[in-house]
């Protein structure tokens, strides 16, 4: 009987136990189905505004759907994003011109149409993430974003690109600083296409799908510019630029943290504190992603190395900077910005509109090409023939523009509605010609002085401008107010050019008209080669009116014009006498450390392509550095844009007085800083003809 009993308890117990088993099994399963449910819901919300953005957020009409990209949007940002802190501010701003202008001044019933068509000097050889040039990297512009924006028509307050957020927390540490950089959902890089490639090339299908956009790009970005084995002369500046800049980490994949070393900086009265660089929260905004998912890998999909176990292994490795100078990928542009690159040929680059990218409002035409020439002549012809929607008029063709314009050709256009619209307005760069400071012919500043007296830069700009330029002494914007309008250029004056010259011995000794000097008990001519882009007619011209006028006091200068392959080369290697060349000014704050701060005199690829160094120089660069004084700054600024006067290791030469002109049926393209109406307190002057669109009505 007791037996029985026993059993009994024993199998009561044993069925208890299960189903209790059995329970926590059905709960476990049930948390887990409501986990995938919930993923499932926040994927579907992903997917729903993928595909409205895929499908331009259109309704059946085919226009853009305001309403449902704004709530779909708002569904998605809805995610709870532990890694922010509420209780911080945001150092992003919205940039109301995208979020609530631009919305409103579309047309109704708007959709994106039509390709818009440029021309562009150069060629699409070296598509190199790291490029110096200014054309590729407009071009890499137009398929990345950064971090943050620069809200349109101003330079600041900053506005949201890649990243949702901003925060500057404590480190913890007197002399460290950190940002917490936060990303928008949904970001990806589109698959590279194989027909980009040469034919017969194996490309593995690891590059064929979409990768997410995430903080580990932005880390390998960091990374791969740090690096010292990575000599491209982008990565150089960058590194020099970015010096306090320690280190990347990552959080998770939406979130990563900058850190920056503080330095030890005296005040006007000696004290010591710990600063940090003024430009440090426009410097984290400025970072890009570079995509993991085709740098670090070979064409076959596997790993460059699979030795990359260390965090800072990218840092370091010179055997994956070599390797990622020749990358295979050289000729492509991996996207995940407002454009995608969509294929490169001798004569022309092609982008197609993303339509995946998070915000429909940053690409309103369906692609853009961009026609490869050999001289802005080619590109107004192109322009006149209808085949490019605008162009900038070289000074000759601003002639030519007027004779087009009453052409029978034109008129007929006209009445049809098509016509040509003008916009003028002052350029943000300097043209100039660089002495070498390694050359002992340079290195004497009264030398340097005696050049630019001798060359007359009135006549430049009527003789190769037609007037539209104006002169300038220093290496700022013209219109910023970093630039020191009180200093008068050095006047146009060949006998005090003379004067200078034999003061440091450099006289005519045997009546050849051609002036020379004793060095090392040798009797050396003043003789140069003046190299520059080949390819660009007014540079030329300029280039031969210099010489010429360089003769007349006794200097040899021969005119020396390769194509941008060699001009690269020699400016990498500095191995050049002189060279005529552009800068583009930087955007305020302006930090000229890039140009010509000593730490990167000697080193090769660097912005300091004369080698300049000069202990004052360095102190004003440092000052500017750290100090956040308005006041401050423009007296530091006007100290340094003096120096450079009085040093000049350029010869300045002019600023550009540029003109545009388009083709109507491309609308909403305009001077920002003369459209208050659409961008109360815009500054900018350059017009964006890709943030336009093509008219509704246009059937070309």
């Amino acid at each position: 009987m007791k037996r029985e009993n026993s059993w009994v308890m024993f199998l009561f117990r044993f069925l208890l136990g299960a189903a209790f088993i059995a329970a926590l099994f059905m709960l476990y399963w049930s948390s887990l189905l409501q986990e995938e449910r919930l993923r499932s819901i926040e994927s579907c919300l992903q997917e729903i505004k993928s595909q409205l953005s895929t499908q331009d957020v259109r309704t059946r009409n085919g226009e853009i759907d305001k309403t449902t990209h704004a709530v779909v949007s708002a569904l998605v940002s809805q995610k709870k994003r532990l890694q922010i802190d509420e209780n911080l501010p945001n150092l992003l701003k919205d940039d109301p011109y995208f979020t609530t202008t631009l919305p409103k001044i579309l047309p109704p019933h708007f959709s994106p149409k039509g390709v818009l068509r440029a021309g562009s000097l150069g060629n699409a050889h070296d598509l190199h993430p790291f490029t110096a040039w200014a054309h590729t990297s407009e071009w890499l512009g137009l398929c990345l974003n950064g971090v943050a924006d620069l809200p349109f028509g101003k330079y600041e307050p900053l506005a949201p690109g890649f990243a949702i957020k901003i925060e500057e927390r404590p480190s913890g540490k007197e002399d460290r600083a950190t940002f917490w950089v936060h990303l928008r959902d949904g970001l990806f890089w589109q698959p590279l296409n194989r027909a980009h490639f040469p034919e017969g090339f194996e490309l593995s299908s690891h590059f064929l799908k979409a990768h997410p956009v995430t903080a580990y790009d932005f880390q390998f970005y960091f990374q791969a510019f740090k690096n010292p084995h990575v000599d491209v002369a982008a990565a150089v500046t960058l590194r020099t630029l970015f010096a306090d800049m320690d280190k990347v980490e990552v959080i998770d994949d939406q979130t990563f943290v900058v850190h920056y070393v503080k330095n030890l900086v005296k005040d006007a009265d000696g004290k010591e504190t710990y600063r940090l660089p003024y430009k440090a929260s426009l410097q984290v905004a400025a970072l890009r992603p570079l995509a993991c998912f085709v740098y670090k890998y070979t064409p076959d999909g596997k790993k460059i190395t699979t030795q990359d176990s260390d965090p800072d292994f990218y840092q370091k490795s010179s055997l994956w900077a070599q390797y990622f100078a020749r990358h295979f990928a050289i000729r492509v542009i991996p996207s995940c910005g407002r454009w995608v690159f969509d294929g490169a040929t001798e004569r022309e680059i092609r982008f197609r509109r993303n339509n995946n990218y998070y915000s429909p409002y940053y690409a309103l035409f369906e692609g853009l090409d961009v026609f490869l020439v050999d001289s802005p002549d080619a590109i107004w012809r192109d322009f006149m023939a209808q085949k490019v929607d605008y162009c900038f008029l070289s000074p000759q063709n601003v002639v030519e523009l007027n004779r087009f314009m009453k052409s029978p050709f034109y008129l007929d256009e006209k009445k049809k509605g098509n016509e040509v619209k003008r916009l003028e307005y002052v350029d943000g760069s300097y043209s100039y010609i660089g002495w070498n400071f390694k050359k002992p012919l340079f290195s004497n500043k009264k030398v340097r002085q005696a050049l630019t007296m001798a060359i007359d830069r009135k006549r430049l700009i009527q003789q190769s401008l037609n007037g539209l330029g104006i002169e300038v002494t220093g290496p700022f914007a013209s219109n910023s107010t970093s630039y020191d309008l009180n200093i008068k250029p050095w006047p146009y004056d060949p006998d005090e050019a003379k004067r200078l010259l034999a003061q440091d011995g450099w006289i005519d000794r045997d009546g050849s008209g051609v002036i020379s000097k004793v060095i090392d008990g040798k009797n050396m001519p003043f003789q140069f080669q003046l190299t520059y882009y080949v390819k660009n007619p007014v540079t030329r011209s300029n280039v031969e009116l210099i010489a010429s006028q360089l003769k007349q006091v006794g200097i040899l200068c021969e005119p020396y014009g390769v194509d941008v392959q060699d001009l690269t080369q020699v400016l990498d290697d500095k191995s050049f006498d002189a060279y005529a060349l552009a800068w583009t000014a930087g955007t305020p704050p302006e930090d000229p450390r890039q140009i010509w701060h000593s730490s990167t005199a000697q080193e090769k690829g660097s912005s300091n392509t004369i080698s300049f160094a000069n202990k004052e120089a360095d102190e004003l660069i440092e000052l500017l550095t750290y100090e956040s004084d308005p006041t401050l700054r423009t007296k530091y600024y006007h100290q340094f844009h003096a120096l450079m006067h009085e040093e000049a290791p350029y010869t300045f030469l002019y600023t550009p007085k540029l003109n545009m002109v388009l083709w109507n049926w491309i609308e909403n393209v305009f001077v920002p800083a003369e459209r208050q109406d659409l961008i109360p307190g815009a500054v900018t002057t350059e017009p964006q003809p890709t943030y336009g669109w093509k008219r509704m009505n246009y059937e070309g």
